[in-house]
């Protein structure tokens, strides 16, 4: 069945112009600046990452392959032989071009026609076969274009979409319609298993998924990246993904474990990295009893907030940091920005905890996971998880909804959506003291589903010699400290190593003396 109805962000396009797509802005706004001042010669470019570009006809589906900014790439045209686009080639400009794409060193760019790609070429919509595999050994799958079928249509595309990107291991990166106000229609910004994406101005469709879609009232985009048009703002975050997967690798931790590529978990990472500024908000109730809790996991408009690499990729290098599941650990599990990926079945609790040796001016904490759809494409289930931040009190985990100011200054400390796969915990001004995250699945399906969980947690901080009392400074109240300690064998205070808190360490007090 060829769905006709298909069609291009290029139609919204006014501008043909053959400008650069990506700035030096650009890529500050996106964390790319800092992340090649931070690992130099080691930064990633995606080399080794293949890729697939899905156009409508515009009136071909290729980028022009001869264009310097595409040289040495090979273009795979998996839907025969086709006219350049200029909608295309702006497309590749931001992804992989060699001046201005995030990602220059891909190697091979898979390409596909629209309808040939959900019909016979991969989804194998309108037959009974199951999802053709991925071309070669594609990872990303970048859609920058809208459609609808109708709504019979749409939901058996998204759920073939879905059950391809869970089963292959690829991540989708899909665009939703440009114009704030707009609706999407449902291909493909209603899949669970993709990230969604919007402009970083905000003029984007915002509307939660309605008609053709399952679990209606998803909220959407997940996640902002600058661009004139949603067509290119949507490789900006293909190309972040990019350098994550050459970053898995080539690195040991991430490249020995079997799961640390999973879409799930680089999409938590780039979600839970995405910068929030001070006007990004989930809504959460601002005072009484529910202070802090919210229904509505991300923004409005700009979802988990602005994409950035240089967040994500710390995130990512954090390396996995796995959870309790028989109770609220003992001690820390998180140490700094990191990962986890878990099974959750239905009544299933997974803990975390972590520590903040001062007060945290952010705290981000975001999951998502899949949903299970039937292998015949007749039904899909959808798992129900909730997230929640709790204060640890003598041991016990004591709930942080409806706690004043003096325990976080703003933001939500429970995200408990009853139809996102994505829950999200943002905080700021978070007191020092120690921390649980419960992770909790209560759906009450028996189907088992695989969560990635993500961070952005301060790491605990390291004190120098003499600095006592943690204040980043060696003064009369580390002299204090000192002596409170007088004759014990504290180790931090024993400064000259005579195995007691003696004469010999106020001269080596002295000698670190900051003032």
């Amino acid at each position: 069945m060829k769905i006709s109805r298909f069609r291009s962000f290029a139609s919204i396009v006014v501008a043909a112009s053959t400008a650069p797509v990506l700035s030096a802005d650009v890529l500050d706004e996106i964390g790319y600046l800092d992340l090649a001042a931070r690992l130099g010669s080691d930064m990633p470019t995606g080399a080794g990452v293949e890729v697939v570009q899905t156009e409508a006809l515009d009136p071909g589906y290729s980028p022009h392959q001869g264009n310097g900014q595409f040289s040495g790439i090979d273009f795979i045209e998996r839907s025969g032989a086709t006219e350049p686009s200029l909608h295309a080639s702006k497309v590749g400009f931001a992804f992989y071009g060699g001046t201005d794409g995030v990602a220059p060193g891909i190697p091979t760019v898979n390409l596909f026609e629209v309808n040939d790609f959900i019909g016979a070429g991969h989804l194998r919509y309108g037959s009974s076969s199951l999802p053709e595999d991925p071309p070669g050994a594609a990872r990303i799958f970048n859609h920058s274009w809208i459609a609808s079928g109708g709504p019979a249509v749409d939901i058996n595309v998204l759920r073939r979409a879905d059950f391809a990107a869970n089963t292959f291991k690829t991540l989708w990166v899909v665009g939703v319609n440009n114009g704030a106000g707009s609706d999407s229609p449902p291909l493909l910004a209603g899949m669970h298993h993709g990230i969604s994406v919007g402009k970083a101005d905000g003029d984007h469709a915002g509307a939660d998924t309605g008609a053709g879609t399952e679990q209606q009232g998803r909220m959407k985009p997940e996640i902002v990246a600058p661009g004139d048009f949603t067509s290119f703002a949507t490789p900006v975050v293909s190309g972040c993904a990019a350098l994550l997967y050459e970053t898995h690798d080539v690195t040991p931790g991430l490249a020995g474990n079997s799961i640390a590529d999973l879409p799930q978990v680089i999409k938590a990472v780039l979600l839970a990295g995405a910068s929030r500024n001070e006007s990004w908000t989930n809504n959460p109730e601002s005072k009484g009893g529910q202070r802090g809790s919210t229904s509505r996991p991300i923004d409005e408009v700009y979802g988990a907030g602005m994409v950035d690499i240089d967040r994500a990729h710390a995130i990512y290098t954090g390396l996995e940091q796995s959870g309790a599941a028989d109770g609220n650990p003992s001690s820390a599990t998180m140490s700094g920005p990191g990962w986890d990926f878990e099974s959750m079945s239905n009544g299933e609790v997974l803990w975390h905890r972590f520590s903040l040796d001062a007060v945290a001016e952010e705290v981000g904490i975001l999951v998502t996971w899949n949903r299970i759809v039937a292998a015949n494409f007749a039904s899909a289930t959808h798992p129900n998880l909730d997230l929640e931040l709790l204060r640890i009190v003598d041991g016990v985990p004591v709930p942080l909804v409806g706690a004043d100011a003096a325990f976080f200054a703003s933001g939500n400390v429970r995200s408990s959506s009853d139809v996102d796969n994505v829950e999200l915990i943002h905080v700021r001004g978070l007191a020092a003291g120690d921390y649980a995250v419960r992770l909790s699945r209560i759906d009450g399906s028996s189907v088992s589903t695989r969560a990635a969980i993500a961070w952005w947690i301060p790491p605990a901080a390291e004190f120098g010699p003499g600095d006592l009392n943690h204040d980043g400074r060696v003064d009369g109240a580390d002299f204090g400290e000192l002596l409170a300690r007088w004759g014990t064998s504290d180790p931090e205070a024993d400064l000259d190593g005579s195995g007691s808190v003696a004469g010999g360490d106020i001269g080596v007090l002295l000698a670190l003396w900051t003032g």
